[in-house]
């Protein structure tokens, strides 16, 4: 079997399912399975319907054509360089879309439930982390406390797992430390991610070697203690339920958009590469119209890069999947010195 023929069944089953979702209706509460023609003769609906469904349908199948030509089809770029710039554009687009949606649920499926875990665990347990009898006072630049120091905060791993480790003394890491008799050095000693003297706050620099000095001094007067603690707790918990979904968006927002804008980046400076060979070539071709084919043409490194990092694969090469687009870009320009194909292209 060929990868034209397995893709093509591949996307005859997921034509089917689409075909199948679009034949779900609801009619007086009660859900039905029918076909588009069942639910406009038995169910009611103006022919707009019936004909909305089939429009999509026809899409998802020309779609289908177009991805799987495109990365197996070296013949089917006669036909790209035929059509009109927006077909290759729609294309890419709904790829992009297609591609950003699927990959933003798989990788919500991984951490999703670990934030809906934690989150629970933070509203439960989070008002207990903070002694009720300390009161942190900043005043004048200068920072004290009501407690006998050094004050440790160790990292909250109830916060990560239902049942967390016992972790000895020696071993044992803090979120924060406060010491208002100690000095900066001492920071590498502290085990301590953020470190608070009398007069400033150290943090690790981000290159996890040395460390940043903030004065507090930039920090306004005031006071923490449990019930400005249980306040703040309280004003944000309302936006729990929002934080996932935020997530989600921006992940796919990431994938989808962010993505789409870089590889288009990517692609018309590539496409200025590929304008030497085919000048050597002899292949009078704009540059317009070589960036339509690489529109088409990104297809295959694109899903080679998303194999490749999903089995945390990784090539010791420079700008590896520039380089893969590149020589299947001059495969594709060496088959349009041929004799053009003749069989038409859908529209998209």
């Amino acid at each position: 079997m060929t990868i034209k023929s397995f893709g093509m069944r591949v996307g005859s089953v997921v034509c089917s399912s689409a075909a199948l979702s679009f034949s779900i209706g609801i009619v007086y509460n009660e859900v039905v399975i029918c076909n588009p023609l069942v639910y406009y003769l038995f169910v009611g609906g103006s022919r707009s319907k019936f004909g909305m469904t089939f429009f999509c349908m026809q899409k998802l199948v020309t779609f289908n054509h177009v991805f799987w030509n495109s990365i197996s089809s070296f013949t089917y770029y006669h036909e790209v360089v035929k059509t009109r710039f927006s077909f290759s554009f729609k294309y890419f687009f709904m790829f992009s879309l297609i591609l950003g949606t699927l990959l933003t649920i798989v990788v919500s499926l991984t951490f999703v439930p670990d934030v809906n875990q934690f989150l629970k665990r933070f509203a439960l347990r989070a008002p207990a982390l903070y002694p009720n009898d300390l009161v942190i006072t900043v005043k004048d630049g200068k920072l004290a406390t009501n407690v006998t120091e050094p004050l440790h905060f160790p990292v909250p791993l109830e916060l990560f797992s239902d049942t967390p480790g016992v972790i000895s003394d020696q071993n044992q890491e803090y979120l924060l430390t406060i010491d208002t008799n100690a000095q900066i050095n001492d920071y590498s000693n502290s085990h301590s991610l953020i470190f608070v003297t009398r007069e400033q706050v150290v943090v690790p620099d981000s290159d996890g070697v040395g460390f940043r000095v903030y004065p507090i001094s930039s920090f306004d007067d005031g006071t923490i203690d449990k019930n400005a603690v249980t306040k703040l707790l309280d004003t944000i918990s309302p936006w729990y339920p929002f934080i996932v979904p935020a997530m989600i968006f921006i992940l796919w927002f990431t994938l989808t958009i962010l993505l789409s804008i870089i590889r288009l980046i990517s692609l018309s400076v590539l496409t200025l590469i590929l304008r030497v060979p085919a000048y050597f070539m002899h292949i009078s071709l704009t540059y317009r119209k070589l960036f339509q084919i690489g529109l088409h043409a990104l297809t295959l490194p694109t899903i080679i890069q998303i194999l490749m990092t999903s089995f945390e694969l990784y090539p010791p090469i420079p700008f590896f999947n520039s380089i893969v687009f590149l020589l299947y870009s001059l495969v594709i320009l060496s088959e349009l010195k041929r004799k053009p194909a003749t069989s038409p292209i859908q529209k998209l």
